[in-house]
């Protein structure tokens, strides 16, 4: 996917459905951290900041208690592999917001997939 396609399709948090997202979109990914961007290791970051992880964690996938996270840097970079992250059983949730994606197994949630800004 190129970035024109990626900003035409993708969604903010007004027209996310799905109440897990939207906190997770809005607690989280869009949360305003000094010093922190949207690169994979910032993901982390927030992730492991947000449910209160030590920073590192020697755990990946990232285990919380809203599932297992997977955070993929540059995913359409080998847009086959990440097609098939979002096509498998074993990931419930995932998330494009272009430069990083995310991958959530989480049984309590439909499988859905979320272009994101």
């Amino acid at each position: 996917m190129n970035f024109l396609s990626y900003l035409l399709r993708a969604k903010t948090q007004f027209s996310l459905h799905s109440p897990f997202v939207y906190r997770l979109y809005t607690e989280v990914l869009t949360s305003h951290c000094p010093g922190r961007g949207r690169s994979a290791a910032d993901i982390l970051w927030r992730l492991e900041e947000y449910y209160g992880l030590p920073h590192p964690t020697s755990h990946f996938p990232l285990s919380t208690p809203d599932g297992l996270f997977l955070v993929v840097d540059h995913p359409h970079r080998d847009e086959r592999h990440w097609r098939e992250l979002i096509n498998s059983p074993e990931w419930q949730v995932t998330l494009d917001l272009f430069t990083v994606g995310i991958a959530i197994a989480n049984t309590r949630l439909s499988k859905q997939h979320f272009i994101l800004r």
